[in-house]
């Protein structure tokens, strides 16, 4: 199952897992999964970075910068840079899970 990051649509890319550990006992659950937005820091593509910039109603002047190598993911603002999971039930959430 691949999971798209909910600004740009990229496919996330799988981190890590997450959950409880009871090391006394010797038992762990999981609760989910960890993910992050490939374009976090930035896109790999000057097209996919333009049509990106285009799609969110920015311009190079708006946003300050001079170059398609200066556009990332609005992923990059909100929480942790980039992050995202999945809930215990399966749903995607921003950030990263405490």
């Amino acid at each position: 199952m691949s999971l798209e990051c909910v600004y740009c649509e990229a496919e996330l890319v799988y981190e890590d897992s997450y959950g409880s550990l009871a090391a006394l006992r010797g038992e762990s659950k999981l609760t989910g999964d960890i993910y992050r937005c490939p374009n976090h820091e930035g896109f790999e593509e000057e097209e996919v970075a333009l049509s990106y910039l285009r799609e969110s109603g920015e311009t190079f002047e708006s946003l300050g910068i001079t170059g398609w190598e200066e556009i990332y993911c609005d992923s990059c603002t909100h929480y942790v840079s980039g992050s995202f999971y999945t809930d215990s039930n399966g749903n995607l959430q921003e950030g990263y899970p405490c």
